[in-house]
This record gives C-alpha cells, structure tokens and sequence, in this order.
C-alpha cells in the first residue's frame, strides 16, 4: 500500500470457526509487508482492473484483517469503522449465521451504511437467489460471490482484486471530490462577481454611461411609474456635429477623449432630471423623466457643447444636433419614440447642425418623401431614364471648346427637372451613389468617343471615391468602353480629401498611373488647400464660381483670385474658372492669368448631339473667319 493511499481493511463475517481459521491462512499473509507473490497479485489486479502495479512490490496488500461471528456485530463493525474514516474495503459474508440475521440482511444494512464497501457473500447453499440478493442489497458493481468451499488461491486473488480496485475508486472519488470543490469555488467566485457582470454588460465601456441594453431596461422601469404617474417620458436623440472629422484628422485618441468629455457634459446637464445613455460613435439618448423639462434640458445640452473641448494639446470645436421626441401616453415604446427623435434629429441636421428639433408628423412626410425619391431614382437608374449634359471649357481666349464637363440631369416622370443637388444627396445617403456614378461614368465614356480629341470632365462624388476597390472598378469601367484615360479627367472637391488624406492621396496616385488626369474642383472654399497641394499632384485647379461671381460685387475678390492663379503656377497646374457669365469678367482672368474658363458666355449645358453640332458649327466658324 503506497504513501498517501487509505489503509485497506477486511472484515469477515462467519459462525464457523474452521472457515475462520482458513481465512486466516489466506488473508492474514497479505498483511505481511515481505509477502513473497505480491507482485504476481498485483498484476493479477492490473491485468483485470487496468490499474498500475505499485511501485514498490514489498507494500502490504491489506491494513488490517477484523473477524466476527455474527451479522448485528458485523454491522456494528462497519458502522464504527465508517464513522472513524477508517472504512473497510472488503467484507466477506456468511449467508448462514445462527442464531442472529442471515448473510441477505447484514449485507442490505452494511450497505446503506457505506455504499462504497466491496460486499463478497461466501456460501455453500443460499436461501436466496442472485437477483433477489442483488435487488436488496444494491449496487451491483460492488457485490460479488464465493462458493464454498472457497480454494485458497481463490480467495487471495479475489481480495487482491477487489482491494486495489477500492483503492482505485477511492481514489478517483478524491480526484472527483477535489474537482467538485474546485467547481463550487469557482462558482462561488462568479455569483461574487455577477453583479459586476450585468452591471458591465448594461455599460459602455468607454464612457461609463448606459449602453443600448442598459438604457432599454433604465427604460421599462421609468415607463412603468411614468404610466403610475401619469407622466410621458421624452427622448432626446443626440449626434456630434462632425465629429468623424475630428476623428480622421485628430486621430482616434483625440476622438475618444471627446467622446468621454462629451458624455461628461451630457452627464452634467441632465442632472436629476433623467438618464443618459451612450449608443455607438458619437451617438447618444438622454431620456428626460420630467417631460416638461425636455425642451430645457436640450438647451442645457446645446449650451454645455458650445464651450470648446481642450484634449492635450488639441482645443476641438464642435456642436452637438437633438432631436426631441415624446413616448405615447398609453404605451410608452422605446423603440417607437427613438424612431421619432431619430427624424427630429435628420430635420436638425438638415437645418445647419447644432440645432434642437422636436418630433412633428410633417417630419416623417419629409423623410417619407426622400425614401420615395431614392425609389424612383433606383428605378430611373435601371431604365436609363437619366441623361448627362456637357458644358463647354475653353482657353482663355475663348471658343474652340478645349474640353467638356459631364452634368447630371434627371426629369421625373410626375416632378419635373430634379436639382442634381437633391437627388445626389439622396443618392448618397441610401447608398445608391454607386450604381448611380457608374451609370455616369459609362455614359460620359462612350459619349467621350464623340470628340475624341478633348477633354471629358467627370465629377466624382466623395462616397462613391471612398468605397474600397473603387480605383479597379472605374479602370475596369474604361477599358470595357475602349475609352483612352488620357482624355479623361476626373475632378474631386476636397470633401475626399478631409476624411482619409493618406487613403486619397493613394488612390490619386493610382488613377494618374492608369493615365487619368485629376482636377481639384471649388478650390478656395475648403479647409486647407495648400496642404493638399504639398502632398498630392494634380493636374488642375478649378476656382469655385463665388470668387467670380464676387469679382463684380465684393472688393478684394480680385486679389484672392490672383493668388490662387499664381498659386497653381507655382505647382505647374492648368486653372479653370467656372461660372464665367460676362465679358468683363473674362478680361480680367485673361489678365490675371487664368488658362481655361467655363460658363454661359461660351456655352450653357447641353446634350451630346447637340455639342456635336455646336462644335462643328464654332469650329467652321472659326475656320471660315
């Protein structure tokens, strides 16, 4: 028996005083710590019961060998042992035991005292068959048979057997016991923790406010004694006036600390007056529970963001648009009032930004009203009911058309002309400024095939320049038409260029190496065009229309346009002004030095055929003069 193993003990149970003293001869030698056939019974023991033989073949088999006459003393045997931790591994039992209880009884209450006990019922004749033994006694797997006259060898076998396999068990029972109790502390330390679980499960982990599950239970509870009360909740929608600029040009740091000091804010304003929750990005609800405190907690809110956000050494300035709206009386449903305060927020948006809006039904008409829009514009897309315009661009001298700009028109069936700027928008909000440039882009090729030996100008839009695999698409694009890239000009404002300078300045790269050229449209009215000057090569700059316009209106027009002039030479860029509509207007960039021009007084917007004859016509003009 090894270091650290329960001592194994055998209990006898037999009137007969020979069958006594023979299992003395047998068992008693087992007991002897230099038991010569040790080893042979234990691998006998591992060859039945896949155990490993002990390390060390001179252990004792057996602890101790305790003999009784009787069944009442045999169970008073067993009691006292299992209440001691000192079980028996083995009890050997007489069927027949006058004058007490037989073999049958002893070994079923032997048994509810320790089921794991091995229980050998050793007889000549029973009273009782095997099932009914079985059926009393209980657990099968433990309960065994031996005839007598038992044969010596017999019965050390089987006692070697079955006390290293009450060994085994015993041991596993441990193992499991130890797993168990591992398990349970591990238990115990979750439920410890499980407060903590929930409360981080219902909480944005970045600025500790409520999150969307958290703020649909901090809901349901409101509502209840809201409907107690008979009080309606408001919701008040927030959303980041920019805030993805800040974030691609400030970095992600810089974005989630004014993420945190926004919420903090947020936090601040509300006050006792409701709860706040955070629901991705820059958006975030407040659920006012005084409703008619809603509109002054959005003021609160407006005011609390109109202070700048000083984050290191940064100093970010940025508003905050709400929406406002207010839940049902009779069911007061989170997801319908955020709908709601969600529309608000689109009609605060599209005011200017920075502004409160609260829900009306003419708000939702409104958006109605764009979702119907974008179904038709789909449908026109996919019946080619659209058509491109050209316009004229002519060197500074004017006429001969040196180059033409593809323009968007679109005549709904019941509406009328649509302003392009309308629909684009349209267009790109639901995602369909995709199929819509490509149909663009496919119409201004194969129409570019017309005047081959000038330039087609096609816009880009910002969305449709920042899909990935945009640059492979529209090369795609021109080689299935057979149109040279060389004669094709593509003009982005710098709305591309805000959001990711490194991603356009890439794609930029690649479209020149493909041969196309790259014109910067409306430059003088962005953010920072020289920047961009000194990091990505253009073909062409083209002066926004309000410098012209504003050349007979406002002083000083005139020097902000020689500047850009001399600044584009300074690159060795060509520079288009747009929006050329008068003579003197003319004059006055031929002398500032501008190299193209375009605008009514060369030429309005037309169709295709009808460039074809007026250039025909100004070049046999021209020819004839």
């Amino acid at each position: 028996m090894t270091t650290g193993e329960r001592p194994r003990r055998v209990l006898v149970a037999d009137d007969d005083t020979l069958v006594l003293e023979a299992y003395r001869r047998v068992l008693d030698g087992l007991t002897a710590s230099a038991a010569s056939d040790a080893s042979d019974f234990d691998a006998l023991s591992a060859e039945l019961f896949g155990e490993e033989t002990a390390s060390d073949p001179g252990d004792a088999l057996l602890a101790g060998i305790t003999y009784c006459r009787q069944g009442l003393d045999a169970i008073g045997k067993v009691e006292e042992a299992f209440a001691e931790g000192q079980p028996f591994a083995i009890v050997f039992l007489d069927m027949r035991m006058p004058p007490g209880i037989d073999g049958l009884e002893t070994a079923r209450r032997i048994r509810r005292i320790d089921p794991d006990v091995n229980i050998v019922i050793v007889t000549g004749y029973s009273d009782h068959k095997p099932a009914e033994i079985t059926a009393a006694v209980g657990k099968p797997e433990r309960l065994f048979y031996l005839l007598k006259p038992f044969d010596g060898d017999e019965l050390q076998q089987l006692a070697t057997a079955l006390a290293k396999r009450w060994s085994a068990d015993i041991g596993m029972a441990a193992e499991l016991a130890k797993r168990v109790a591992e398990l349970e502390a591990l238990n115990a330390r979750l439920k410890t923790s499980e407060a903590e679980a929930q409360a981080a499960a219902r909480t944005d982990a970045l600025t500790g406010l409520l999150n969307r599950t958290g703020l649909g239970e901090q809901f349901r509870i409101e509502a209840d004694r809201a409907h107690e009360n008979g009080r309606r909740l408001a919701v008040l929608y927030l959303d980041l006036d920019r805030f993805k600029d800040v974030n691609d040009s400030l970095g992600h740091d810089v974005g989630d600390e004014l993420i945190r000091e926004f919420a903090r804010r947020i936090r601040t304003a509300t006050g006792e007056d409701g709860f706040a929750a955070r629901l991705g990005g820059d958006e975030f609800a407040v659920i006012s529970t005084v409703p008619s405190a809603a509109a002054e907690l959005g003021r609160r809110l407006l005011e609390a963001c109109l202070v700048p956000y000083v984050i290191g050494n940064q100093v970010v300035q940025t508003g905050v648009s709400i929406g406002i709206a207010r839940a049902d009386a009779e069911q007061q449903n989170l997801i319908e009032t955020m709908r709601r305060a969600d529309i608000a927020l689109y009609a605060a948006k599209a005011a200017g930004r920075g502004v409160m809006f609260e829900f009306d039904s003419s708000m939702e008409r409104d958006i109605l009203g764009t979702q119907r829009l974008a179904s038709d514009l789909a449908k026109a897309i996919t019946n080619d009911e659209l058509m491109l315009h050209y316009q004229p661009l002519v060197c500074s001298e004017g006429l001969p058309i040196t180059g033409v700009e593809a323009l968007l028109r679109w005549t709904h069936p019941t509406r009328g002309l649509i302003p392009p700027l309308a629909f684009i928008d349209v267009a790109e909000k639901t995602d369909l400024i995709h199929k819509l440039g490509d149909w663009v882009l496919r119409r201004a090729f194969a129409d570019s095939k017309r005047w081959p030996d000038i330039i087609t100008a096609v816009n880009l839009s910002p969305v449709q320049f920042k899909k990935p695999g945009f640059v492979d698409r529209l090369v795609a694009l021109a080689t299935a038409s057979g149109v040279d890239p060389r004669m094709i000009e593509l003009e982005i404002t710098e709305t591309v260029l805000i959001a990711d300078m490194a991603d356009a300045a890439g794609k930029i790269r690649q479209l020149r190496e493909a041969g196309f050229r790259i014109a910067l449209d409306d430059f003088g009215n962005g953010y920072a065009g020289l920047g961009y000057l000194n990091q990505i090569q253009f073909d062409k700059l083209k002066i926004d229309r309000s410098f012209i316009e504003n050349l007979r209106a406002k002083s000083g027009a005139d020097e902000v346009i020689r500047s850009i002039v001399g600044l584009a030479k300074s690159f060795s860029l060509s520079i288009t002004a747009e929006g050329v509509e008068h003579l003197e207007q003319q004059l006055f960039l031929q002398q500032a030095g501008c190299s193209h021009m375009q605008g009514f007084l060369f030429g309005r917007p037309m169709q295709a055929d009808d460039l074809v004859r007026f250039r025909y016509t100004t070049l046999t003009a021209q020819a004839s003069g």
